[in-house]
């Protein structure tokens, strides 16, 4: 899949994560703006990681094991992020975590629906 293709279905995710936010929590346009350099980051991350013109493309960082953690991780981070513990200024590093591992995870999901998939 082509590196534009990754960071529409990233920025598509992120717009709908911070629409059902925004229906239990604002998000403010600053935290918006840096969430989408997160979300671009994490949606481009494991192609930089490993490349997809090598021979090594598609192993440890394209795995469904990685998919799984980063699935995880965006559930933990999203879940702070949440919490009414911490001052909306506090909540900005959750955010943008959040938005890195929505975009890692969506990137591996739409590899994994390619015809080489993703390895154990």
């Amino acid at each position: 899949m082509r590196k534009d293709s990754h960071l529409v279905i990233g920025f598509l995710a992120l717009f709908v994560f911070a629409y059902l936010l925004n229906g239990i929590q604002a998000v403010n346009a600053g935290s918006f703006i840096i969430g989408i350099l997160a979300v671009a980051a994490g949606s481009v991350m494991p192609d930089i990681m490993e490349t997809p013109t090598s021979s090594g493309h598609r192993r440890m960082f394209h795995s469904r094991r990685v998919l799984k953690c980063t699935g995880v991780l965006f559930g933990i981070t999203a879940i702070l992020y949440l919490l009414p513990l911490l001052s909306p200024a506090d909540k900005l590093p959750d955010f943008c975590l959040s938005s890195f591992f929505l975009g890692y995870f969506f990137h591996l999901v739409a590899d994994s629906t390619t015809r080489r998939g993703l390895p154990e």
